[in-house]
């Protein structure tokens, strides 16, 4: 776990077990700027069941790219994320968020192993407010693992983040599987 009053962009937030009752519920945010005047990012589990190809000819060769709610601030502007597995820095992967089409096209066709998301809005606070969230417990902050992202399934990662920092939480219930429709 990080220290709360440390700069803690490229950080995950997971929201508390405690949080319920709107969007943040069971959310994993990456935290892609903290700075004095405030933070934002993105949830990276709440998929909202479309993709690009569903909402504009615009996202031509990137059709199947599936679209994830990114936060309940601006939910109309689309953002584009490509995260690298084989190009290595500190986050295990190279991460781009807000790559044009024709950038997350070339990005895709470099690394064939490459994965990309986009995400409609983001999650932003204000100068002090997310500090405050934190000292308050609604967030839990560790370092960003990408791997995990590449790995787990959206509707498992808020579980499986919070037992790696709180293992006394294996008593939650398991998170329900939606019925096969097919």
């Amino acid at each position: 776990m990080q220290d709360p009053t440390e700069d803690k962009s490229w950080s995950f937030l997971i929201a508390s077990p405690s949080h319920s009752g709107d969007f943040f519920e069971e959310s994993v945010i990456l935290l892609l700027q903290d700075s004095e005047d405030g933070a934002f990012g993105i949830a990276l589990n709440k998929p909202s069941g479309k993709h690009l190809g569903d909402i504009s000819d615009e996202f031509e060769g990137l059709e199947e790219i599936e679209i994830f709610s990114g936060g309940p601030v601006n939910e109309t502007a689309i953002g584009i994320a490509v995260c690298a597995k084989n190009n290595t820095d500190e986050l295990g992967g190279k991460f781009v968020f807000g790559a044009a089409p024709k950038d997350a096209i070339a990005e895709l066709s470099k690394d064939p192993d490459a994965r990309a998301a986009a995400f409609m809005g983001y999650c932003g606070w204000g100068a002090g407010q997310l500090k405050k969230e934190i000292e308050e417990g609604a967030w839990i902050v560790m370092n960003a693992d990408m791997e995990l992202v590449f790995d787990t399934p959206p509707e498992f990662l808020w579980r499986e983040l919070v037992l790696r920092e709180m293992p006394e939480f294996d008593a939650l219930p398991p998170p329900e599987t939606s019925p096969d429709l097919n």
